[in-house]
């Protein structure tokens, strides 16, 4: 329903800025998209359509504050230095939030952690590693900041269902899966995402649940 909604009004925008044009061709009226600050719809429009698709969440929410100062700031609301002053401190506090809190992310976003005595632990940061599985495994709890991890498990001998925690800022996260598998991914992005491109297995088998979380940076499935 939401989903239905969410494309009701990205066509009534296409249509409303098409009438405009063409109204402003016509000389009906005065039509001018190029506003000053008119590129911050880029971040205030998508952020309301996630908002009605999927709920308010910690990245369309801070996409919307974001572009409203921005557009503030455009339009002579907001000064500039302000906005400076504040963005760097904002976006550390943002990031040390994702780091202390991140497993509140797991609440209404339709993730899924199987909990496991076994699970492993791992954080790169500042460099880069590739982290090749070849035994039985259980899920991990994999973090990269200002880096890059590489979570091999192509050889890795899964059975039953499990999940990976996937955390990237300022870096990406790599995930390999064997092809017994089924993947369900669930991603949380800010100026980041995920893709997912992974082929289920036709047989059914275990599924891995994937619960990216991506702050400027990547979490790629394959």
């Amino acid at each position: 329903m939401r989903k239905r909604i969410s494309n009701v009004l990205w066509g009534l925008i296409l249509i409303a800025v098409g009438i405009g044009i063409v109204g402003a061709m016509a000389g009906a009226w005065n039509f001018n998209v190029l506003f000053a600050g008119w590129w911050t719809l880029f971040l205030i429009v998508p952020a309301i359509l996630g908002m009605i698709e999927h709920g308010i969440r910690i990245g369309n929410t801070i996409g919307l504050v974001l572009g409203v100062a921005l557009l503030s700031c455009c339009r002579g609301w907001l000064p500039w230095e302000v906005l400076s002053r504040m963005l760097v401190p904002t976006v550390m506090i943002l990031i040390g939030g994702v780091l202390v809190f991140k497993n509140l992310f797991h609440l209404n976003l339709g993730r899924v952690k199987v909990p496991n005595e076994k699970r492993m632990e791992e954080l790169v940061v500042f460099s880069g590693k590739n982290l090749v599985i070849q035994n039985e495994f259980y899920g991990i709890d994999g973090e990269a900041i200002f880096s890059g991890l590489t979570i091999d498990l192509r050889g890795a001998q899964i059975t039953e269902n499990i999940s990976i925690d996937a955390l990237a800022v300022f870096g990406g996260v790599d995930i390999l899966l064997p092809a017994n598998v089924s993947a369900k991914v669930s991603d949380l992005s800010l100026f980041g995402g995920c893709s997912n491109s992974h082929a289920d297995n036709p047989a059914g088998g275990p599924v891995v649940y994937i619960n990216a979380t991506a702050l400027f940076g990547g979490v790629e499935v394959k």
